[in-house]
């Protein structure tokens, strides 16, 4: 393997590491600002504009140069990249069943006005927090 191709993939690790740490933040702020305030023109254009940031950045990642086979699972050539993703994705796993646990724990101290779709984007800020963060901090040097 060629010290340009691991460059190249220890680089997309970095992009893909922030995007889903900043998507994630950005995810749980929506969500939390969705439980305090109830005005639906408010969380439209919020909604909307996180939309735009999250095609903006995306967009960001593709133009970045980067194949399309890197952006899959188990898509690293070197080694040590497809464990450091594999364990991220074990760390999102565990942090998703710990996080239905907790609601299924809780089912009555939640408030009944809590939508599914305010739930499922604090699972998704969840997923891609904990993957952005281990992804960063496993491979720091």
């Amino acid at each position: 393997m060629k010290q340009q191709d691991i460059k190249t993939e220890e680089k997309f690790m970095n992009h893909n590491a922030w995007f889903c740490t900043s998507a994630g933040i950005v995810c749980l702020l929506l969500s939390v600002y969705s439980l305090t305030n109830h005005d639906i023109e408010e969380m439209t254009i919020l909604g909307i504009s996180v939309l735009f940031y999250m095609v903006v950045t995306a967009i960001f990642i593709i133009k970045a140069g980067f194949p399309l086979k890197m952006y899959f699972k188990y898509a690293y050539k070197d080694e040590f990249l497809n464990t450091i993703d594999t364990n991220a994705y074990k760390h999102t796993s565990c942090a998703f069943g710990v996080c239905l646990l907790g609601v299924l724990y809780n089912n009555d101290a939640i408030p009944s006005e809590v939508s599914h779709a305010n739930m499922a984007i604090f699972y998704l800020g969840i997923i891609l927090l904990v993957y952005g963060i281990s992804t960063l901090w496993q491979s720091r040097d």
